[in-house]
């Protein structure tokens, strides 16, 4: 069997970190390539030349994961290695979505203990993600976040973002349609469709939320007061139900308009739009998650 890394030094994945993940997986293979990004784009063009390849090591954060996942969804299907991701980054949410340890070291000594877990892949406007799509509060506070406080306080420096963004907040029109029938139409704070089930580290408690159910859950709100971002800041956010301050929906596909053009975060990545079409792509992609 053969392996090939793909690892983001930047995210933190130093060459003692590379060395040790290494060293824990080698005796798994008969070859390992290491591939080490040194620029954008350069982990979706790795992800691409991995068909030769049966597994996929990715040792970086949710940005790395985030194009390795759209190289790999230029590869035919049964051309896709499956993926063995080793938390590199500050979040790592959708490593905990899989349940894997944040310790990247622990991460890859699971890999011997492992097994293959399909994963649904969101589609929106020809781009791919695996986390979350969010617009708003949520997109605009992730672009607010300072480099060297990202670093030193983890996830906390998204919640001083999100409290920075909250003072200039204004809502916005958005209209969500579900095979052409519309099921919102008004002003919200934000809108987050999600396939996992962490958000800047903090579980968002949908009891719904799966990421191998062919659905993402969709929330928005219009009623965003310091009450919610206390939640946030003490890890206390719960969406279980709908009410007159969060409405939850499930859906398999969506079409967003949006009152003007506007920035949307893909998984920590951003990019502008008045107009998303997502759907769910099921079992699309395949992990190695812990064998418990």
């Amino acid at each position: 069997m053969r392996a090939m890394i793909i690892s983001n030094p930047k995210s933190g994945a130093s060459e003692t970190m590379l060395g040790e993940v290494v060293g824990t997986i080698e005796s798994l293979y008969d070859e390992i390539l290491i591939r080490k990004t040194l620029g954008q784009g350069d982990a979706a063009r790795f992800a691409e030349e991995s068909v030769a390849y049966e597994h996929l090591i990715v040792i970086g954060g949710d940005g790395t994961l985030h194009e390795v996942v759209n190289g790999l969804m230029a590869l035919p299907k049964d051309e896709r290695p499956t993926v063995g991701l080793v938390p590199g980054g500050t979040c790592n949410d959708f490593a905990r979505a899989l349940a894997l340890p944040v310790e990247p070291i622990e991460a890859a000594r699971l890999f011997k203990m492992s097994h293959v877990q399909p994963v649904d892949v969101m589609r929106v406007n020809g781009r791919y993600g695996l986390n979350f799509i969010g617009i708003g509060l949520i997109a605009d506070a992730s672009r607010q976040i300072d480099p060297l406080q990202k670093e030193s306080l983890g996830s906390i420096g998204y919640f001083l973002a999100t409290i920075r963004q909250f003072r200039e907040l204004d809502p916005f029109d958005v209209r969500v349609e579900q095979d052409g029938e519309v099921v919102h139409d008004g002003p919200v704070s934000f809108l987050y469709v999600g396939n996992g089930a962490y958000l800047g580290t903090v579980p968002t408690k949908l009891p719904t939320q799966s990421f191998t159910d062919g659905l993402v859950e969709v929330v928005h709100s219009s009623a965003i007061g310091f009450p919610m971002i206390r939640q946030l800041l003490t890890q206390q956010l719960g969406l279980e139900q709908s009410s007159p301050e969060w409405v939850h929906l499930q859906m398999s596909q969506l079409t967003v308009h949006l009152s003007e053009s506007q920035i949307i975060d893909v998984d920590g990545e951003h990019f502008e739009a008045e107009r998303l079409d997502i759907d769910v792509l099921p079992s699309e992609l395949s992990f190695l998650v812990p064998s418990h």
